[in-house]
């Protein structure tokens, strides 16, 4: 299974979760959960999948995160 290399992420993606992070109102303290979870290196699925930190989602597709969803998006693929 894949994991999420946060330093390797193509600019593209980069930028894209930069400007939903601004466009979510995520918190500062959600994104040290986020940078929690991002540090034990957690395996990820191979297609998509969507972890739900409660007040925010990422959802990605193998080691790629894609967006940030807000709390009450639907998000496709497996739960993580």
């Amino acid at each position: 299974m894949p994991y999420i290399d946060w330093k390797r992420l193509p600019r593209a993606v980069r930028t894209h979760l930069e400007d939903r992070l601004k466009d979510r109102s995520i918190s500062e303290d959600d994104m040290i959960r986020l940078t929690y979870w991002v540090k034990t290196k957690p395996e990820v699925p191979d297609g998509e999948w969507c972890k739900d930190f409660g007040s925010f989602k990422l959802a990605g597709a193998g080691a790629i995160p894609k967006t940030f969803l807000l709390k009450g998006q639907p998000c496709k693929g497996e739960q993580i």
